[in-house]
C-alpha cells in the first residue's frame, strides 16, 4: 500500500530535525543529503547570528556545528546555547578542520557532546548523529519518568493533607505552595470531639524531596496520638520520641500543634522551633503576636517545647504558617512584621478569600525559593 502524502509528511515531521551551521555551502549540502537519506529533517544556517536565530525558533533535536564561522567562533555559539533553558538539552557536535588537541578540548569544555574533523566521512557522521539522537532520547524519557514520579509523590502528599470542604467544622483555609511540586511543607486538620479540632503545621529540615517523605510519617504520628485522651504537649512528647528513633541524623520538624474549642474558644498551643502563630481581631483589629520558643522534633531526647494558652474570641482567627513567608527579604522579624501586618489588612475579607491574599501581599514580588505554607483559622 502506497504511502499516502498526509502521512508522509506526519512521519516527516516526527522525525529529529537535524540543525547544519557551516559557512561552506558545499558541506551544507553534503549534510543536508545525508541526514536526509538517512531519515532526518535538516535546516541550516551559513554564519553565527543566524545560527542562533534558527535554532531559537526552531528548536532542533541536534546540532552540527562549525568551528570556525565568518562572524564568529562555533564555541561562543554553543556557550550561549548552553545558558538558554530552551536548548540546554540540545547536543552540539563540532565539524572541524581543525583536529589539534587543544581545539577538540575547547569544544568539549563548552558543552559539545562530540567533535568530527573534516574531511567528513558521511557513514561516520550519521552513526554519531544517531547515537547521540538516541542518547537524548533516553534522557527526555528518564526525565519524563522522574516528573512523573515526583507528580506521584506530590499527589500522594497532598492526600494527606485535608480540604477545607472537607471538614468545614474546622473553619479554615489554607495556601500551601511547594517549589518542587511535592516538600516538606505540611498541614493536617484533626477532629478530636465534639467541638475541638487539633491543627498541625511542620515544615520537615531541607528543601529536597527527601524531605517529602517524612511528612506521611508525621500524619501517621499525628493521627495515632492525637484524641481527647492526650493533650497537645503530650502528643508533641510523644511524636518527638518516635521521631528520634526513625529521622537520619540532621533531619527534623518545626511545628505547631494546636487545640482549639470552637464552642468556649479555648486555645492550648505547642510550639516546636516554629515561627510565631498570629493572632487578629473580628475584622482585622491589631494583631497579637503568640511568641514561644520551643525545641525542633526528632532532634533531641529530652527537648523543651514552647505552650500558649489563651482564648479565642468569636470572629478572631490565627494564622500558622512556614518560614518560607518570612525569610523572603529582609530579617526575620521584618518578615514577621510584613506577615502581621498582611493578616491585618485582610482581616475584612472572607477567610477563604483572605488567606491567599496574605500570601499574595506578604510574597508580591519577591523570588520563593522556598515552600509557603499559610492556614487560617477561624473561631
Amino acid at each position: 500500500m502506497q504511502e499516502t502524502e498526509a502521512s508522509s509528511m506526519q512521519r516527516q515531521q516526527r522525525s529529529p530535525l537535524v540543525f547544519v551551521v557551516d559557512d561552506d555551502p558545499t558541506t551544507v549540502i553534503t549534510i543536508r543529503g545525508l541526514m536526509k537519506r538517512a531519515g532526518f529533517r535538516t535546516a541550516s544556517a551559513g554564519n553565527a547570528a543566524d545560527a542562533l536565530r534558527g535554532i531559537r525558533e526552531q528548536h532542533p533535536d541536534l546540532i552540527l556545528l562549525d568551528v570556525n564561522l565568518p562572524d564568529g567562533c562555533g564555541f561562543d555559539v554553543c556557550r550561549r546555547l548552553g545558558s538558554e533553558a530552551s536548548a540546554v538539552t540540545t547536543p552540539v557536535l563540532f565539524i572541524s578542520a581543525n583536529q589539534d588537541t587543544s581545539s577538540v578540548i575547547k569544544g568539549f569544555a563548552c558543552g559539545g557532546v562530540d567533535y568530527i574533523t573534516k574531511p567528513i566521512v558521511g557513514a561516520e557522521v550519521i552513526a554519531r548523529v544517531r547515537t547521540h539522537l538516541r542518547l537524548r532520547q533516553a534522557y527526555e524519557k528518564l526525565a519524563e519518568l522522574h516528573a512523573e514520579r515526583v507528580q506521584q509523590l506530590a499527589s500522594a502528599q497532598r492526600d494527606l493533607m485535608p480540604l477545607p470542604k472537607d471538614l468545614p467544622e474546622a473553619r479554615f483555609q489554607v495556601s500551601l505552595r511547594q517549589v518542587l511540586t511535592a516538600g516538606g511543607d505540611f498541614y493536617d486538620v484533626i477532629p478530636a470531639g465534639g467541638d475541638v479540632v487539633d491543627y498541625l503545621v511542620a515544615d520537615a529540615s531541607g528543601h529536597n524531596l527527601a524531605a517529602s517523605l517524612w511528612t506521611a510519617t508525621l500524619k501517621a504520628l499525628a493521627a495515632e496520638y492525637a484524641g481527647p485522651l492526650n493533650s497537645p504537649l503530650e502528643i508533641v512528647h510523644a511524636i518527638n520520641s518516635s521521631l528520634c528513633r526513625i529521622l537520619p541524623p540532621a533531619a527534623f520538624f518545626t511545628l505547631i500543634y494546636m487545640r482549639l474549642n470552637h464552642a468556649t474558644g479555648q486555645l492550648s498551643m505547642v510550639n516546636a522551633g516554629h515561627p510565631p502563630a498570629i493572632v487578629t481581631g473580628s475584622g482585622g483589629g491589631q494583631a497579637v503576636i503568640l511568641r514561644v520558643d520551643g525545641d525542633v522534633v526528632g532532634a533531641f531526647g529530652e527537648p523543651l517545647f514552647g505552650i500558649v494558652e489563651t482564648t479565642l474570641k468569636p470572629g478572631e482567627r490565627i494564622f500558622l504558617y512556614t518560614d518560607g513567608l518570612i525569610e523572603t527579604g529582609g530579617t526575620h522579624e521584618e518578615g514577621l512584621q510584613r506577615m502581621a501586618a498582611a493578616c491585618v489588612l485582610r482581616g475584612h475579607l472572607p477567610l477563604n478569600d483572605a488567606v491567599p491574599a496574605v500570601v499574595e501581599d506578604v510574597m508580591a514580588d519577591l523570588p520563593r525559593a522556598d515552600d509557603t505554607l499559610l492556614v487560617g483559622i477561624e473561631r
